[in-house]
């Protein structure tokens, strides 16, 4: 706590304070006479702070993923905040319906003026955290659908083994939105390569497409394709987003592979 206070030349309130606030966004723990940072590798941020993390990027890849909808489509979208951010993309596509277990899509939704889209929401047990509904009730009801598309989000990328959640419930969840849908598409930025999770969701063959960002390295964009994916990188800059971010420097390529 001292050293908070030397560091950065606030007062001890001023510690507290911000350090009451990073533990409601459950980015911290306090301890006694200080905090301890959360094991990021194996936890799930709260949705509180999940919305702000890696904005841009997160709206690159929504963006370049609306673009892949057709009008009248069926669509199910997780409770990832960037399926979140695909919304007001998705509100100027005539027809759409939605299956969503993500409660934040009404509030987002209301948001934006003419919004049009039919919404489905699958419930079950509220899980807060998340802001989303989930367990095995969700699960069920997701299996009377079909769609023609998952966009989805998740905790950890392994190049080797596929998309991991921390949490059984939600990478059982986010399987069986995969199975209804006719076309899967992984919604990922550079942050998830370097994070771990637990729970294996499915292996990379079960994605039609991934859209990454800019940021995504060329080693890691080798390593998907490697693994036999089709892959789209997602410019942060909307005046760019005709194209791919080549790696090193090089000139912007096609956009998909």
């Amino acid at each position: 706590m001292h050293e908070l206070v030397e560091q950065f030349a606030v007062s001890v309130m001023t510690v507290h304070r911000d350090l009451d606030a990073l533990e409601a966004r459950g980015v911290v723990r306090k301890v006694r006479g200080g905090a301890t940072a959360q094991p990021s590798s194996l936890y799930e941020s709260s949705l509180a702070f999940r919305v702000g993390e890696n904005m841009d990027a997160k709206e690159g890849i929504a963006r370049a993923a609306a673009q892949h909808v057709a009008p009248g489509s069926s669509l199910v979208l997780d409770d990832s905040t960037t399926a979140l951010a695909m919304l007001p993309h998705l509100a100027t596509i005539p027809q759409l319906t939605i299956v969503t277990n993500f409660v934040s899509v009404i509030d987002k939704l209301r948001d934006i003026p003419d919004a049009s889209m039919e919404v489905i929401f699958v419930g079950g047990a509220y899980r807060p955290k998340y802001d989303s509904f989930g367990g095995v009730l969700t699960e069920n009801w997701l299996k009377h659908f079909r769609v023609d598309q998952c966009f989805l989000s998740v905790s950890a990328i392994d190049l080797e083994l596929g998309a991991f959640h921390r949490e059984a419930d939600h990478a059982a969840l986010k399987r069986a939105m995969i199975e209804i849908a006719g076309e899967s598409i992984l919604l990922v930025d550079v942050s998830k390569f370097a994070k771990r999770a637990m729970h294996l969701i499915v292996d990379f063959d079960a994605f039609d497409l991934v859209i990454v960002d800019d940021e995504t390295t060329a080693e890691q964009l080798a390593g998907l394709r490697s693994r036999g994916v089709e892959v789209e990188v997602a410019l942060a800059d909307e005046d760019d987003a005709g194209a791919e971010a080549a790696p090193d420097g090089a000139q912007p390529q096609e956009q998909r592979s």
